[in-house]
């Protein structure tokens, strides 16, 4: 007999992937929006989702309809009112305003296309798949990020006409798939693609 906690939990994970999936628009119309109107579009998205975190701890009736609409999907801490946490989705919009404020075009599109399915296929392949663990992440989930991002890597345009760019791409990947190994206490959606982008971005500058 299959075991209904972990079915579910399965199950939990596939429906906040698929809402992380489909946040792609982003990144996607910033290849024909130009980097000060996405900067403003994300820092207005950043504010509203900050506000929205401050109000389901500070006002108890938002936090009791904020729990029965999302509470299947969030993680735990994003289920507390007793202390102001930022939830995973404001943490990624955050995360892709800095990327666009930092980053060549290329690289922050890279990023962010890194993060949104990168990182979903190493969850949804871990939970599945996953028999080695390390802490609470798996080598399974991590090669599954690695083939993910080499594919990402091969699909989303570059900053130079270099074709060693891609194999600094695919490098960069890999050594993020390692990092995310490391039990951190910061947000996936936030330290993902600030490595990554830091690290393609540097092997750019040092071998380009």
């Amino acid at each position: 007999m299959p075991d209904i906690k972990n079915t579910q939990d399965l199950k939990n994970e596939l429906i906040r992937k698929s809402i992380h999936l489909s946040s792609s628009v982003i990144p996607v119309s910033y290849l024909f929006i130009d980097r000060e109107i996405e900067i403003i579009i994300l820092t207005l998205f950043t504010i509203l989702l900050i506000f929205v975190d401050i109000l389901r701890v500070k006002s108890k009736s938002f936090g009791i309809f904020y729990l029965k609409i999302l509470k299947p999907i969030l993680r735990t801490h994003e289920k507390s009112r007793d202390k102001f946490l930022l939830t995973g989705a404001t943490y990624i919009i955050l995360a892709f305003l800095i990327c666009v404020i930092i980053f060549p075009k290329q690289v922050a599109i890279t990023c962010m296309l890194i993060t949104i399915f990168s990182d979903s296929f190493a969850a949804i392949f871990g939970k599945i798949y996953g028999k080695h663990f390390i802490k609470n992440k798996t080598i399974e989930g991590s090669l599954a990020f690695f083939i993910s991002g080499v594919l990402i890597i091969l699909l989303t345009p570059k900053v130079t006409i270099s074709v060693k760019e891609y194999y600094l791409g695919a490098a960069a990947v890999f050594i993020t798939s390692l990092f995310d190994l490391i039990p951190f206490k910061v947000d996936d959606n936030i330290l993902i693609p600030l490595f990554f982008g830091t690290v393609y971005f540097v092997l750019i500058k040092i071998f380009l």
